[in-house]
């Protein structure tokens, strides 16, 4: 589906002049008005956003304009059908409606400040040490109560928190490392880590903190402005049988020799390819793109501008020269707005603000849920389950007639439920009826509810979502009625093409040619002998036999002129040859033969060998003839002084 809020942050920042962009814009015939906002917002998500298209002439909006305008036409004659009253269309149009409030409302009343949350965290860096303590199955307590007394002895014993770390914690790197985790931003660790270490003060060894991996503990050493993001590459010396250097001294002469011809001016990708032992990176230059590197790695990474490379250093992995390739600041929140969202809704808190948003929801319509009809239907559904469709028709009509829910005071039945269900099979996967099964498609089923009841009003909370409503409703009839006067009715007008193609045909010219099928296998068993197996070769017998058989064919039909034949068809040129097959030809895993159906002469070519072209260029006559008679019936009024203001 198409995207869910396209441009919603400039849609937003002129909402407050909602009113004044209203102003007619254009009128086609009596009754079709397109408005300023209207236009704009197509002509923005057409253009890359609003900021740039405030910058285009008046001339490019015109070029666009008549276009839109066009388009609009073709909507006003689906609605002129009553095409938006067809059963299919509202199943349609409603269904992308409903996908569409639900990020749209999660979006305002929750992931705006969410997102700004986030921006501010990612403005800074946080260096961090943490001690894990991993939870054994049913053991949560004694977890908890031993990250306790660590902190206790860190806090209170005034121990060393690298110390405790090494000695403790269930990290496999703290033996090194002390339970440094050098500097990280939003994002670069799991949500509920992120959260307790930028709520930390620096200096300070935060309480037990639960995330999927066990307890961790986290002392905040520093907070400093973010130095930007690091796109990097690095060229890795080891040492050991498997590589050039065979022990630690010759690797670290052999990385000092390759900063030496670096500092000479030789290219570092050269270098990278001919010495570095990282087989993932040597082959690109040593890049590594943006990701974090571990924490030696990133405390010299953060010091390098772009272009730089560090002076040898050594790892636990063996030598490194570190080189920054590109260094990207932190943009402003406009700026980076759509990419925080796009790793929002990968990030465990985008299902957190839903379930925050519709728990606030259900409180405000005042959910009720019917306890006793709900392990009723649990217990009966044991025995259908998975079958949900089949369970609408064994279950008993006083179970299906029963009230599961309340929503806004409406009630919902036990079929109103079970027919949601049955309609998502997403929700089925689980092999056997749980609570947690059950639990999750009645939240689903009541969410979808609760959308039910938002969709009205969502207009007149956000006048801007009109908008975004009116852009799908267009875009279905704009499809449907297409499809009605030119793509399909370009393939079904056989008569019509036919006739196309007579008044043409003219245009079509070819040379001496033969219609032929190939075949391309991958052994030449199954090829070897098609010339002893049919009397007499079709198209569809090849597919059937191809199908049946599991051969795997690729079977094409076409045509071959005489001038561009290769040395697969020019021997039936020669020789005159139809209704025959080709010898077997190919090697390995690609073999070929053809068979010869009809020998053509020169002159035009058939309606056949153009029927795919022809469809194309009667679409576009459809097109043209019906856009002369839309025109006709939809003359343009043009208001020049709503134009002259366009994106001011």
């Amino acid at each position: 589906m198409r995207g869910y809020l396209v441009l919603l942050g400039w849609v937003c920042l002129w909402a407050q002049d909602w009113t004044k962009r209203q102003a007619e814009l254009v009128r086609l015939g009596k009754e079709v008005k397109v408005t300023q906002a209207e236009f704009e917002y197509a002509y923005a998500k057409a253009h890359g956003g609003w900021a740039q298209a405030s910058q285009h002439t008046p001339d490019q909006y015109k070029t666009y304009l008549d276009a839109y305008l066009n388009f609009r036409r073709k909507v006003a004659d689906a609605q002129r059908r009553k095409l938006d009253t067809v059963r299919a269309f509202r199943e349609e149009y409603e269904g992308y409606l409903r996908q569409l409030a639900k990020p749209y409302l999660l979006e305002k009343e929750v992931l705006d400040t969410l997102l700004r949350q986030i921006y501010a965290r990612m403005k800074e860096e946080i260096r961090a040490y943490h001690i894990l303590i991993t939870v054994r199955e049913g053991d949560t307590a004694s977890a908890y109560q031993k990250a306790l007394a660590l902190r206790d002895s860190i806090v209170k014993g005034g121990r060393p928190f690298s110390e405790i770390a090494r000695s403790y914690s269930e990290d496999p790197s703290a033996a090194q490392n002390g339970g440094d985790l050098g500097y990280f931003s939003a994002f670069d660790m799991v949500a509920p880590f992120e959260e307790a270490a930028y709520s930390t003060p620096v200096g300070s060894v935060s309480m037990p903190v639960r995330t999927r991996f066990g307890y961790h503990l986290i002392y905040v050493k520093e907070r400093v402005p973010h130095a930007g993001q690091r796109k990097t590459a690095h060229i890795l010396v080891r040492w050991g049988p498997t590589y050039a250097a065979k022990d630690s001294v010759a690797a670290e002469r052999r990385v000092r020799e390759v900063y030496a011809r670096l500092a000479r001016g030789e290219k570092w990708e050269d270098l990278a390819r001919d010495f570095s032992d990282d087989p993932m990176s040597a082959s690109r230059g040593g890049e590594l793109g943006w990701m974090r590197l571990f924490p030696q790695m990133e405390e010299i990474k953060r010091r390098l501008s772009a272009g730089s490379y560090s002076e040898p250093f050594l790892t636990r992995f063996g030598w490194h020269i570190l080189k920054v390739l590109e260094v990207k600041p932190v943009g402003s929140f406009e700026e980076m707005r759509g990419e925080l969202k796009t790793r929002l809704q990968r990030d465990e808190r985008y299902k957190a603000a839903e379930k925050t948003y519709f728990n606030r929801r259900l409180s405000f319509y005042k959910y009720q849920e019917n306890a006793a009809i709900r392990q009723s239907l649990y217990s009966a559904l044991d025995s259908l389950y998975p079958d949900v469709e089949g369970a609408l028709g064994k279950l008993p009509a006083t179970l299906l007639n029963s009230t599961l829910i309340t929503l806004a005071k409406r009630k919902y039945s036990v079929r109103d439920f079970l027919m949601y269900w049955a309609g998502n099979r997403g929700l089925q996967l689980a092999r056997k009826l749980t609570p947690e099964v059950m639990a999750e498609a009645l939240q689903g089923f009541s969410h979808e509810k609760v959308l039910d009841l938002e969709l009205p009003e969502l207009p007149k909370r956000y006048p801007e979502f009109e908008l975004l409503r009116r852009e799908y409703y267009y875009g279905v009839l704009f499809f449907n009625i297409s499809e009605q006067e030119v793509w399909r009715k370009a393939v079904d007008d056989t008569a019509g093409l036919r006739r196309y193609y007579e008044e043409r045909m003219t245009t079509f010219p070819a040379g001496e040619r033969l219609e032929v099928i190939e075949i391309t296998a991958t052994d030449s068993a199954s090829l070897a002998d098609l010339h002893k197996r049919f009397a007499e070769v079709s198209l569809s017998l090849l597919d059937s036999l191809n199908r049946v058989a599991r051969y795997g064919w690729r079977i094409v039909p076409q045509f071959i002129e005489k001038g561009k034949a290769n040395e697969l068809y020019a021997p039936f040129f020669a020789d005159g040859r139809v209704a025959t097959w080709s010898p077997l030809q190919g090697s390995g895993r690609e073999w070929k033969r053809v068979y010869v159906l009809r020998r053509l002469p020169a002159g035009y070519k058939t309606f056949e060998e153009v029927r795919v072209e022809l469809i194309q260029k009667y679409q576009e006559e459809l097109e043209r003839r019906w856009l002369e008679r839309l025109q006709a019936a939809y003359p343009a009024q043009l208001n020049e002084k709503v134009f002259a203001r366009l994106f001011r």
